[in-house]
């Protein structure tokens, strides 16, 4: 790293030093550097003449002198339950990009599935005066200071959301795809389907685990208690379910992960279990694509569109920074399932 960029990095030029170079007025530099040049009937020429001197100056704005005068800090607060969890960290890189490209800076927080953490990072979030907040929450009711949060930052659920809320969200169709899995399990001869489901009472596992049941009720077939296990999000709960699961159930065939994570951590027992045995397991999961050609072996997944998630969450959230909130706020999208090499069962 160069002595220049050290020094211009902590001593950025002013627009002092761009109407030294170039003889233009303050207010004409300011309007051009904020893009108003067309409103003010500003010439080409002129901009491209200030343009080239904020460049070759290396010119950087007064972050702190820009929000005061905007009344914004131009920054977004979002905060993700597991950032270690690959479906957050490319929902957030996607979120980010999309924010950057409005000019705002991201502060991502990690909530870690714990309550006081989401709590402690919204107070901080509000405290910063972040213009606005994206949050995956980890329960399902609005928080007791909800109202006063959302006098002072623009407020967009994502992925999780409240059961009644007039917030705005962004969410999948989990219900409906979760149903789809199922029903491809029962078609390919499955009737006794395992449920390895996340931690009870939130929302990702409570409306997956509806079309779960909605399938086996549609097909007649019996909701398996014995089969049935709650335990977390993370690979480590996978495991520990699955382990639960061939105690309880040695013959079961076909499994239903409620996510990523635990599919990994139930498929590292599946492998050790299939390779004592010599018999296989038809695992399903969501949000499992990109493990379809590591696992060289039949796959069921339902897919979230990310980059369709990002979109719509950041479209929603600066619509409301602006004082334009959409009326149709909450947005369902849909999830397709994926055949990933899935034969037949035999017999």
């Amino acid at each position: 790293m160069s002595q220049t960029f050290v020094h211009n990095f902590l001593k950025p030029m002013s627009i002092k030093e761009i109407k030294n170079l170039t003889g233009f007025s303050y207010s004409t530099i300011s309007r051009v550097l904020n893009g108003k040049a067309k409103e003010f009937r500003i010439s080409e020429e002129t901009c491209r003449v200030i343009l080239e001197a904020a460049k070759r100056l290396e010119y950087r704005p007064n972050i702190l002198a820009r929000s005061l005068r905007l009344k914004k800090s131009m920054t977004i607060g979002l905060i993700v339950p597991d950032i270690q969890n690959p479906f957050f960290g490319e929902v957030a890189w996607r979120i980010e990009r999309l924010l950057r490209g409005h000019g705002y800076s991201t502060i991502l927080c990690n909530s870690d599935e714990i309550s006081a953490n989401e709590e402690f990072y919204l107070r901080v979030l509000v405290d910063r005066k972040v213009d606005g907040i994206v949050i995956a929450p980890i329960h399902t009711e609005e928080w007791k200071d909800l109202a006063a949060i959302r006098k002072k930052t623009a407020i967009v659920l994502m992925d999780r959301i409240f059961y009644k809320t007039n917030l705005p969200w962004v969410t999948s169709d989990n219900t409906r795809a979760a149903e789809d899995l199922t029903d491809e399990l029962i078609k390919l001869g499955h009737q006794k389907i395992a449920y390895l489901g996340g931690t009870p009472e939130t929302y990702i596992n409570a409306v997956r685990f509806q079309g779960y049941e909605t399938s086996l009720k549609k097909h007649g077939l019996p909701l398996d208690e014995n089969i049935i296990l709650f335990q977390g999000y993370s690979p480590e709960a996978g495991e520990i379910m699955m382990e639960k699961l061939l105690a309880r159930a040695p013959d079961i065939e076909a499994v239903f992960c409620v996510n990523n994570l635990v599919f990994l951590g139930a498929m590292r027992i599946v492998q050790q279990e299939e390779a004592r045995t010599k018999r296989t397991f038809l695992m399903a999961a969501f949000d499992i694509r990109p493990y379809c050609g590591i696992f060289k072996r039949p796959l069921l997944c339902a897919n979230q569109n990310l980059q369709l998630m990002a979109d719509s969450v950041v479209n929603l959230l600066i619509d409301s920074i602006n004082g334009h909130p959409r009326k149709e706020n909450q947005i369902v999208l849909p999830i397709f399932v994926d055949k990933h090499r899935t034969p037949e069962k035999e017999g």
